[in-house]
């Protein structure tokens, strides 16, 4: 895979390991020709790397306007891709897709959010509820279209519950672990529409050797490998 240059903003929000652990665990699901939508796509790193393989035509959709800058910038030269700048909740947009893609904000509503409105956007659920994100994916999905996301592993009982109350079924779940000894930070979902599949409950994906944040585990090792993604800071203006 050719070398994927990011550009992000010099302050706000920066996509970290999430965004990469997410599109390694999408790719499977992902066939040719499967039409995606990255809902609030940053600079687009989640939807690219998942449409990179097969050039699938992809809509990245962002509500913050540099974001979604970026994430013009970053596609400019990929096949197939189109970035909207809009909430998600009030965007009208083409269906049906045969998957959806979200790192969605996780922090309660009631929590207090960041000062820069950029990452309060981006981590805190008042901006987007995760009950309206489910019911709104299951309206823009084909019938056996999958809503892929990635979930603070704490708030694992609220995912299954929004995603079950919105007609997708769970399918497939990977939790993401600091260490081998340590509890799960973070959930990978995979639901799917108009599905009766039973729950497949993934090996854990346990991120580091040791307390050097240098020393990744094999896997992430080879998922950063393959997603060759490189990171520029800019500013705008």
């Amino acid at each position: 895979m050719a070398l994927l240059r990011l550009y992000q903003p010099l302050k706000g929000y920066a996509y970290n390991s999430d965004s990469l652990f997410l599109a390694h665990f999408a790719r499977p699901f992902i066939k040719r020709h499967a039409r995606l939508l990255d809902v609030g796509a940053g600079c687009g790193v989640v939807g690219l790397l998942c449409a990179r393989e097969f050039a699938n035509p992809l809509d990245l959709l962002e509500i913050d306007p540099d974001l979604a800058f970026f994430a013009q910038q970053n596609s400019a030269h990929a096949p197939n891709v189109g970035v909207i700048c809009a909430d998600f909740l009030q965007a009208n947009l083409p269906t049906p897709y045969d998957c959806i893609l979200s790192n969605p904000p996780y922090y309660p509503q009631n929590s207090p959010a960041s000062p820069n409105p950029q990452i309060a956007r981006a981590t805190n659920q008042s901006f987007l509820p995760l009950d309206t994100l489910c019911a709104k994916a299951h309206a823009l999905l084909k019938p056996q279209g999958y809503f892929i996301l990635c979930y603070h592993a704490s708030l694992g009982d609220a995912l299954l519950y929004c995603l079950q109350n919105a007609k997708l079924n769970p399918v497939s779940l990977r939790f993401v672990h600091p260490f081998k000894d340590k509890k799960a930070t973070l959930i990978l979902c995979c639901a799917r529409k108009s599905s009766k599949s039973l729950l497949e409950i993934q090996p854990p994906l346990i991120t580091h050797n040791s307390k050097d944040q240098r020393d990744v585990s094999t896997e992430v090792a080879t998922i950063y490998a393959q997603a060759r993604t490189y990171s520029i800071k800019a500013q705008i203006g």
